[in-house]
């Protein structure tokens, strides 16, 4: 059984709601997002699908449709403060 439901209790597509350089770094992400109850998957960008780069190369986190917003709250940074490279 998917995070997302199955048969008619299926929600709608996931959604992508972060993005990261890495594995580990998507998995921090999940992790954020598991704290507040909220299921995630991590999905690798094409390209990246390949057994030779195990744990390299961008992920994207997706999370049910219907927690999109808590996500994107929950994720983006505080007020006032930057992201790394901005």
């Amino acid at each position: 059984m998917s995070i997302f439901g199955s048969g008619k209790d299926r929600s709608p597509e996931p959604v992508q709601v972060a993005w990261a350089s890495n594995q580990a770094e998507a998995e921090m992400i999940q992790g954020i997002l598991e704290s507040e109850g909220i299921p995630s998957l991590v999905q690798r960008a094409k390209g990246f699908d390949v057994a030779d780069f195990l744990a390299a190369g961008p992920r994207y986190v997706l999370v049910p449709a219907s927690a999109e917003e808590r996500a994107r709250k929950l994720l983006e940074p505080p007020e006032g403060e930057a992201l790394p490279g901005e």
